[in-house]
């Protein structure tokens, strides 16, 4: 089953990331794990630019050096930290109002 990340447009912040069997369905997941039905209900302040849904694809990318030497490559355990918070893939992101 492919692996989806969804993004929020407007920020770039990472809402949901995990396994679905297609763009909507991981839409829907994302929304059900933050409390809402399906993606129809997300709160429009979360839709504001838009959601970016990506297929991941894990082992097949080249890794990169960065300016500090350090490698680069690969999504596995990836922390995204924002706003001040750590977050785990798989966790969905708060609304703030």
């Amino acid at each position: 089953m492919p692996v989806f990340q969804i993004r929020q447009g407007a920020t770039g912040a990472i809402l949901w990331t995990g396994s679905a069997t297609s763009e909507i369905q991981a839409l829907d997941a994302m929304a059900h794990e933050a409390g809402y039905y399906d993606h129809s209900d997300i709160p429009d302040a979360v839709r504001q630019g838009g959601l970016a849904v990506e297929t991941l694809s894990f082992g097949t990318m080249a890794t990169t050096a960065n300016a500090a030497g350090r490698i680069e490559g690969g999504r596995s355990g990836q922390i995204s930290e924002r706003g001040g918070f750590a977050q785990r893939r798989n966790e969905p992101v708060a609304v703030q109002r």
